[in-house]
């Protein structure tokens, strides 16, 4: 079990570290690495702050879910980015996974743009996809109207949630 923040911090980078990897490599962010994660983070949470980590880890978790849920719902993440912030969560208090979640967005914004600019075909594809966002949310949920993304054209979003995380830990002191 970890026994210290610093120790708790070290495991929350390697997580992120994992998760960048493996989404840019495979596109997917496995069920069992954010699982085992998770049980981690809660444990060592409970483990060194005792019940108040417990709830802070679980607060953590809510936020992180929460936040990534509605970005799932319209089908600009997938559900493996949702369970990997949510599991960033549980390794941070509910103060923190909000600036966490907030600066993975700005990172997700930085790198998408940095992609767009680098393929440039692509670029089409995703101008159509955030029209039928903001312009029309419930008809870009139905699948009739909504075409499978390629390979070429998917975002490995789990990058930017550990450039997130890593910036998030960088600006909290405690």
């Amino acid at each position: 079990m970890l026994a210290t923040q610093s120790q708790l911090d070290a495991a929350l980078i390697l997580f992120v570290l994992c998760v960048a990897i493996i989404d840019w490599r495979t596109h997917r962010i496995p069920n069992v690495l954010c699982a085992v994660a998770a049980i981690i983070g809660l444990f060592s949470q409970l483990w060194i702050h005792g019940a108040d980590g417990l709830l802070s880890a679980l607060a953590g978790a809510v936020v992180g879910l929460a936040m990534f849920l509605p970005f799932y719902v319209l089908r600009a993440f997938g559900a493996g980015d949702v369970k990997a912030m949510a599991t960033v969560g549980m390794f941070l208090d509910m103060h923190t996974t909000m600036i966490a979640v907030g600066m993975t967005l700005i990172a997700g914004a930085l790198l998408g743009l940095a992609m767009l600019l680098l393929k440039p075909a692509a670029a089409n594809a995703t101008l159509h996809r955030l029209i039928g966002l903001f312009v029309a949310p419930v008809a870009s949920m139905r699948g009739s109207l909504q075409a499978k993304s390629t390979e070429s054209e998917r975002f490995p979003y789990g990058i930017a949630i550990a450039c997130g995380t890593t910036a998030a830990l960088l600006i909290v002191t405690r």
